[in-house]
């Protein structure tokens, strides 16, 4: 049903609705997140220590050969950056890569360097970053930290490696590590590095290099995160994870600091076992989840495999292999979120305004030096109306939805207001243009499907009566 929504769209784009549009891509940083051996694999003559059991911690064979063969995939879906799990040597049980043995060199069960660099032109050919999470476990020549703070997914994973971790806070650590980071950073040419911090306290500053962005995860409330260019406190993460997971609950707002959003990350549970927990459908809570993300303006982080529904709350179940075939409509759902923001990059730099944001219905609009959107984001259980109040001459102006096809003109309102109606768990992202009458071109097409039509009807009709007579 989506799906008729959005081709319907596209055709009251295309034949009826008209008005000038951005041609650039938008600016805002949409993240894939991989996890290197669970994504695809492209050479098997990498393969060390694979296995097929499937709930065991153990490689599946994933490199970095399998992600750029499929990197159109992951940009018709509109991302345009890279996060990788560790790309560094590993011990030969460990798939997630926290188990450094070396930081200097690239893990050759991944490929090794040659590979490695090959992933990062060919995502750069494609005008998408590429950012390495960076580990904070123990190698030669550092000093290890007492008390590092861990979730219980992390607990269960470091019990599994039996990790110790470097003090981030010892200043010959910080600088031993920034020397490392920046070489790194510098020979592969990579345009910047996460985190996934587990100690408090400390600032990014100290330790990574200041020409790469920075990106900090936490995985509990008890860390902060300082230093770092975008930030994604756990309770945000986990707000708008328990926000989409069911209807009628609280959307939380659009930080306006630059934060990183993400619904959950590699020591998280996943955000499709918070909807299934609730008994809803994943397609539609991921659909709305997305469109949530999607007119941000700031960078987000979408983890493989959310697009296919994965499941999952614990190590290894939450990091299951990729299946790029599993649900092609969510696929494409997403990839239409996209070219609709993508047309119109004016929502990522203008001023905004919440009109409505109360138990999971959300309203804002955009204001831009171009054309006015609006967001409608119906994340209840029953169809919701709201008043968009009138601005300058909007009432000779009309909202065109680009999603689902919606359309509300300023002309029939009262109230000096537009009167947007949406169906439960629907989102609608709006454009405020002139209003139009209906287009010569839509009645054009209209005539020859419905002519086409006639005239089939007439033929078959003409052809059966000889039949009928004998």
């Amino acid at each position: 049903m989506k799906k008729t929504m959005i081709y319907m769209a596209m055709l009251l784009m295309a034949f009826g609705l008209t008005y000038d549009t951005a041609s650039a891509e938008t600016t805002n940083t949409r993240i894939y997140t991989i996890v290197v051996d669970r994504f695809m694999s492209g050479d098997d003559g990498n393969d060390i220590n694979v296995t097929d059991e499937k709930e065991t911690p153990l490689p599946f064979g994933g490199d970095f050969q399998g992600i750029e063969s499929n990197l159109d995939y992951i940009k018709d879906m509109g991302f345009n950056a890279l996060m990788l799990s560790p790309v560094f040597d590993r011990a030969e049980d460990d798939y997630l890569g926290y188990a450094v043995r070396e930081y200097g060199e690239i893990e050759e069960a991944f490929g090794g360097p040659e590979a490695f660099q090959s992933l990062i032109d060919a995502a750069h050919e494609r005008g998408m970053d590429v950012i390495v999470d960076m580990p904070a476990t123990l190698a030669e020549g550092y000093t290890a930290l007492d008390r590092p703070i861990l979730n219980n997914i992390q607990q269960d994973y470091y019990g599994m490696i039996d990790a110790e971790f470097i003090d981030l806070s010892n200043a010959d650590n910080q600088k031993r590590y920034k020397e490392m980071a920046r070489e790194f950073t510098g020979e592969y040419n990579i345009d910047g590095l996460s985190m996934t911090v587990i100690q408090d306290g400390i600032d990014a500053k100290e330790f990574l290099p200041e020409d790469v962005t920075t990106y900090g995860i936490s995985g509990d409330d008890d860390i902060s995160l300082e230093g770092f260019d975008h930030a994604a406190p756990n309770d945000l993460q986990e707000a708008l994870s328990y926000g989409f997971s069911k209807p009628d609950r609280e959307t939380p707002a659009y930080p306006t600091d630059g934060t990183l959003l993400l619904a959950d990350h590699w020591f998280s549970e996943r955000f499709t076992h918070n909807v299934v927990e609730a008994n809803m459908f994943p397609g539609t809570r991921i659909n709305q989840l997305t469109t949530y993300l999607y007119a941000y303006q700031g960078p987000i982080a979408f983890q493989y495999g959310t697009e296919i529904a994965l499941n999952g709350d614990e190590i290894p179940i939450v990091h299951r292999q990729m299946d790029l075939w599993t649900d092609q409509e969510l696929v494409d759902e997403i990839a239409a979120i996209n070219e609709v923001t993508q047309k119109h990059p004016q929502i990522y730099q203008g001023e905004t305004e919440v009109i409505k944001n109360e138990d999971g219905h959300f309203v804002q609009r955009y204001y831009t030096s171009d054309v006015d959107f609006v967001l409608n984001i119906n994340s209840t259980s029953v169809t919701e109306n709201v008043e968009v109040p009138f601005e300058g001459e909007d009432e000779s102006k009309m909202l065109s939805g680009m999603l689902i096809g919606d359309l509300i003109r300023g002309s029939d309102m009262e109230n000096d207001a537009f009167l947007a109606v949406l169906d439960r768990e629907e989102s609608e992202l709006y454009a405020i243009i002139e209003e139009t009458g209906m287009n010569n071109g839509y009645i054009y097409v209209g005539l020859l499907i419905f002519g086409g039509f006639g005239i089939f009807v007439w033929l078959v009709a003409r052809k059966r009566r000889p039949n009928e007579r004998k």
